[in-house]
């Protein structure tokens, strides 16, 4: 019988390979949970040493169960799906990945910036129907001098802006948590939230949700936003009262949105946002590459290893924990 349970939740990725390279050294079996059957899957947190985890629920239920486990290990950066206060009453560790999927979230906003920008998708589903119209594209104005508004300037939002230097676009920025020197690193000028929201071309959104950011895009900000803007969120849905977008979006008051996160994981076909031809909308895709895949994978079952073995994580959110 092996030493160490650790139970992976669930998981978005084919490739089950980097568990086990990562904890083939570690005398483990590596469990991989159906969190459909509610008691099945409460059976194996019961019985888990660590847990790697994606979307799955970890509430008070599943932590009430997990007495063995000693540590919760996302593959992903938010950890919005985990009860982390009551993980750290329980004394276990909750650790994330802050850096893998940097670059590539980066580059999905820029491909939704100039998706909505030249009005991609509505020429291609018109050509494709036997329609050759570039004037459906209209209007169409150059990037050159517009402005790109960040909302949140961490590790995403400043590879964002590196990359639309190329496009001489104007770039400002929100993040009260930044300090002055690094806006001037990236040669970005620090901006309010509502000059922010009233002067962007195009607002990128890049933000946790917390209880500040919760619905912090609403109806009084879809209301102060150029009627011409556009608004993209490759964040998280949370920060977005999603029926006040849905209500400007009808309304024209922008002139669209491109989402790579939307209020519900997954949505229902019949999703408003859906019916709406000035949106585009990805699956929660942008940080999706092999490369990521491999060192999200990798990078919380390295957790795992580190935290069974008697060290300390690297990346942890409950600090209070750390020995």
């Amino acid at each position: 019988m092996a030493k160490y349970t650790v139970v992976v939740t669930d998981s978005p990725f084919p490739n089950k390979q980097p568990y086990y390279d990562a904890l083939g050294y570690l005398d483990c079996e590596i469990v991989f949970a159906d969190v459909s059957d509610k008691n099945s899957f409460l059976s194996e947190c019961a019985r888990a040493d660590g847990m790697i985890v994606t979307y799955a629920d970890m509430n008070a239920e599943v932590i009430s169960v997990s007495k063995k486990c000693k540590i919760f290990a996302r593959q992903g950066i938010a950890v919005s799906n985990i009860d982390v206060p009551k993980a750290t009453e329980a004394g276990i560790f909750v650790t994330n990945i802050t850096q893998a999927q940097v670059v590539d979230v980066a580059n999905h906003t820029i491909a939704l910036l100039l998706v909505s920008h030249k009005k991609i998708v509505k020429l291609h589903n018109a050509v494709k129907s036997g329609v050759w119209d570039l004037k459906l594209a209209k209007p169409v104005y150059c990037l050159t001098g517009k402005t790109l508004g960040l909302a949140g300037f961490g590790g995403i939002a400043r590879e964002v802006a590196k990359r639309i230097k190329m496009f001489n676009m104007d770039i400002i920025a929100y993040d009260p948590y930044v300090d002055d020197a690094v806006f001037e690193q990236y040669g970005v000028r620090r901006a309010t939230f509502e000059e922010v929201v009233s002067e962007s071309d195009y607002l990128s959104v890049h933000m946790p949700v917390t209880e500040e950011t919760k619905n912090m895009f609403s109806a009084a900000q879809f209301d102060a936003m150029k009627e011409g803007a556009y608004f993209i969120n490759t964040a998280r849905g949370g920060v977005v009262d999603e029926p006040a977008l849905i209500e400007a979006l009808r309304a024209n008051k922008i002139a669209g949105a491109a989402l790579d996160v939307i209020s519900t994981e997954f949505p229902e076909p019949d999703h408003p946002l859906f019916s709406l031809d000035n949106v585009v909308i990805t699956p929660h895709s942008a940080y999706f590459s092999e490369e990521c895949n491999h060192a999200l994978q990798e990078g919380a079952a390295k957790e795992v290893r580190r935290v069974l073995l008697g060290g300390n994580p690297l990346s942890v959110v409950n600090k209070s924990l750390l020995l």
